[in-house]
């Protein structure tokens, strides 16, 4: 068996999907090249406004009729939608043709119209997709069903499915449909009540193409195509938009619709990528690695929003694109006394604006270098989670080197190579017992080099560490 998934008027569908404005209003796509009129909505064709009329005509019947172009992005978003949605019933897939997906459906189990009604029907309509369901025994008599179908169509007898339909629904060409309909022949039962050889001797290779397709079809194998991965939204602005506002606004529909999506195939967002196009050609990309995986609207305009406060540019935006990488939803497991953080976008926020106070590299964690210069740290971004670090070795005998951060400038006194008085702002003395020198350095191959000397010393039965990086003396802290 197979099914067939069917958006009618797809390319108009793609372009209403993101004009909430245009809800209800009779709207007409119309070609870019010849002025005529390709598909219409429902309200257009209630104020008998058919394809292949001029936008003229269309306007004389309905004077606020709606004239859009063909946008090709939001016609490839229609085709992901229909592919991803149909991957839950089945991986065996092939994009039919614009607007139409057929499934090739698992032989052990049949699929009732309620089941396709929840898992297929009501998420793509909540996407604002319009599509019918048509099963059968070959993919073009499914793809028949589904044009005929007020929301699914199962055909278990396919002499009286087709038998009542207008003879229009085999796409005949216009010569063909004249001819029959001067013999008398109006629907698809009186086709076939006719002697088929003598039909296809008279009329062709093309009637016999059209008796076939009457008959059932050919069970031929499917294209298979792998559903994309990709969950992106996109679109190329009439008006260039100079505020932030329009640009927000034109965002939240776009999450709205990406977050949708997600719920539809049970993934969440790892990661968020937002494209500007200006109209001087240029491009603006930025990446959001999120703290968490969700799909939650709210958590993610939220992070978009406090990211663009300050985003300025030389030239207006003409088009927006937002497209997120999608992941599994992970479960977390915790050890009794530890807990994750109670809101991980909160504190993603936080850092974000800590980050636009104090500077780039400046917020994150610290992590140690693999190098023997004392304080050489790098800072990296916070990922949320911290791994185990390694166990603590065994305390070493004698004090603690308690350091003074930061450490304190001082003046030396050298006698016999070796510190004899010390002057600080807090230790000043005479220097009764050292230990040392003990010599240090890295790094010769790069600017960054570092070379330095430390000293233990006793002042006034008080113990410090003395270094001398350079030229420049300074108290590193107190032993105790």
């Amino acid at each position: 068996m197979f099914a067939a998934l069917h958006a009618p008027n797809s390319r108009l569908q793609a372009i209403l999907r993101r004009r909430p404005d245009l809800a209800g209003k009779a709207s007409a796509l119309i070609d870019g090249v010849k002025p005529r009129i390709l598909q219409v909505n429902a309200a257009a064709a209630g104020a008998h406004i058919a394809p292949g009329m001029t936008p003229t005509q269309g306007l004389a019947r309905l004077a606020d009729l709606a004239l859009l172009t063909p946008d090709p992005a939001a016609e490839r978003a229609v085709l992901d939608c229909l592919l991803q949605q149909a991957e839950l019933i089945s991986p065996f897939l092939e994009a039919t043709a614009e607007g139409v997906v057929t499934v090739e459906l698992p032989a052990e189990r049949p699929i009732s119209p309620q089941e396709w009604q929840e898992r297929v029907i009501d998420p793509l309509e909540g996407m604002g997709i319009s599509v019918r369901v048509g099963v059968a025994a070959t993919p073009d008599f499914a793809f028949l069903a589904a044009q005929h179908a007020n929301r699914v169509r199962i055909v278990d007898d396919n002499h009286a499915f087709v038998s009542p339909l207008p003879l229009a629904a085999l796409s005949p060409s216009p010569a063909l449909q004249e001819i029959l309909e001067n013999w008398g022949v109006h629907t698809v039962g009186d086709l076939l009540a006719l002697p088929m050889s003598q039909v296809c001797d008279r009329l062709g290779t093309e009637a016999v193409s059209v008796w076939e397709i009457a008959q059932g079809g050919s069970s031929r194998p499917l294209v298979l195509v792998k559903p994309p991965e990709r969950f992106e939204e996109s679109m190329d602005i009439e008006f260039p938009v100079e505020t932030l506002e329009p640009l927000l606004f034109l965002l939240r529909r776009f999450l709205d619709q990406l977050s949708r999506r997600l719920e539809a195939v049970y993934l969440v967002a790892a990661e968020v990528k937002l494209s500007l196009r200006f109209d001087t050609g240029t491009h603006f990309e930025r990446s959001f690695l999120l703290p968490r995986p969700t799909r939650s609207v709210e958590v993610l305009f939220r992070l978009l929003h406090s990211s663009l406060e300050n985003f300025t540019s030389e030239a207006p935006i003409i088009g927006v694109g937002l497209s997120v990488i999608p992941c599994r939803p992970a479960a977390e497991q915790f050890g009794l006394l530890e807990k994750g953080l109670k809101d991980p976008f909160a504190f993603s926020e936080m850092l974000g604006r800590l980050q636009a106070l104090v500077g780039a590299g400046r917020v994150g964690t610290p992590r140690l270098e693999d190098s023997y210069r004392p304080d050489a740290v790098t800072m990296e971004a916070y990922q949320g989670t911290e791994e185990a670090g390694p166990e603590s070795p065994s305390p070493a005998l004698g004090p603690g080197l308690m350091r003074f951060r930061p450490p304190l400038h001082a003046m030396v006194t050298m006698a016999q190579d070796r510190p004899s008085m010390i002057r600080s702002d807090r230790v000043t003395g005479r220097v009764l017992e050292c230990l040392g020198p003990w010599q240090g350095s890295g790094h010769w191959w790069d600017m960054t080099r570092w070379r330095r000397e430390e000293w233990d010393i006793a002042i006034e039965n008080a113990y410090y560490r003395l270094a001398r990086i350079g030229r420049e003396w300074v108290i590193e802290g107190i032993y105790g």
